[in-house]
């Protein structure tokens, strides 16, 4: 059985909004929503990423220990997460990667809504693009992960969908 999963993904590829949507994680949780109090109001972006990595092993420790088997599976929308973070995997664990053909990424990402459910509007499309070639490389290399496909949708682009 799967305990934790892994979304990760470039800016803009619809993360949050397919994790909105899963019906089989009865809990969730984003690296965003974590750091937010921390870095959105002063506007820090250095060292996030390294805050990310530990991220991952302090919800391992907590997802992970025998003591907490019982409790349902966690979907981790991490969105940017370097590999050696990531992999090698541990048992009850896998990674899903969304990754949108690029085209559709940069419209999708270009459209991203602002507001008080979204973090600040993202403006380092050089950055995201890197982070999208890196995602790639991951596919080409092999790691383990479930590239997953879901359907564009025009009418979201924009906005954020909630229930």
């Amino acid at each position: 059985m799967t305990r934790l999963t892994w979304l990760v993904g470039p800016p803009g590829a619809g993360k949050s909004t397919f994790a909105r949507r899963q019906r089989e994680f009865a809990r969730s949780v984003e690296f965003p929503a974590m750091l937010g109090p921390l870095v959105d109001q002063p506007g820090i972006r250095k060292g996030v990423l390294t805050a990310h990595g530990h991220l991952v092993e302090a919800i391992r420790a907590i997802e992970l220990h025998p003591a907490n088997a019982s409790l349902g599976p966690l979907l981790v929308v991490a969105g940017l997460v370097a590999e050696e973070c990531l992999f090698p995997l541990r048992p009850h664990e896998q990674v899903w990667l969304l990754l949108p053909e690029r085209a559709r990424w940069a419209e999708q990402l270009r459209s991203r809504p602002v507001g008080a459910h979204c973090s600040q509007q993202y403006d380092d499309f050089d950055y995201a693009a890197i982070w999208y070639d890196r995602f790639c490389e991951w596919q080409a290399r092999g790691l383990p992960i479930r590239q997953l496909e879901v359907d564009f949708e025009p009418g979201l682009l924009g906005r954020v969908e909630f229930e």
